[in-house]
């Protein structure tokens, strides 16, 4: 899996963009998910749990904290395993759900990334990953990457 200068769109060139993806997670098309590759946990935020109308059953009290980049304290109101499903692949996947404001509906970690044997580049905007039919990519959604950018500002 390699990515070239072919990948890159002229309007490209110059950008500082997350790769922000549409998924199907628990059944439901999920936007505004950011993937971090930087990352340990991945996180769904509470006003995303509650639109996806998702069963409480599924639910697991966990008691931890975690830290954002800024060192800022969050405590997950319980975890959830939810099946995120990219292309023919089906990862079963722990979110940390959140009560917290965000313009992203969820953040996928790097466990994500690393179950699915996936390449991530931001730059080229492309998740790739290997399939048994062979590489499959997801081109990320660059205008909804900055307008969630525009938002945290």
């Amino acid at each position: 899996m390699t990515f070239n200068a072919e990948d890159v769109e002229e309007d490209m060139e110059d950008h500082n963009d997350p790769l922000v993806l549409m998924l199907p997670v628990a059944g439901c098309n999920v936007k505004n998910i950011l993937i971090d590759g930087g990352s340990s946990v991945s996180v769904l935020f509470y006003n995303t749990f509650i639109r996806m109308e998702l069963n409480d059953e599924q639910l697991m009290s966990f008691y931890y904290t975690i830290y954002g980049f800024n060192s800022t304290p969050t405590k997950p109101l319980i975890d959830i395993v939810l099946e995120v499903k990219t292309g023919p692949m089906k990862i079963e996947t722990r979110f940390s759900v959140v009560d917290a404001p965000s313009p992203y509906n969820a953040i996928i970690g790097r466990r994500w990334v690393h179950k699915l044997k996936g390449l991530v580049a931001t730059y080229h905007q492309y998740l790739r990953f290997p399939t048994p039919e062979g590489v499959m990519e997801i081109k990320g959604d660059q205008v909804t990457a900055r307008e969630c950018k525009a938002l945290q500002n």
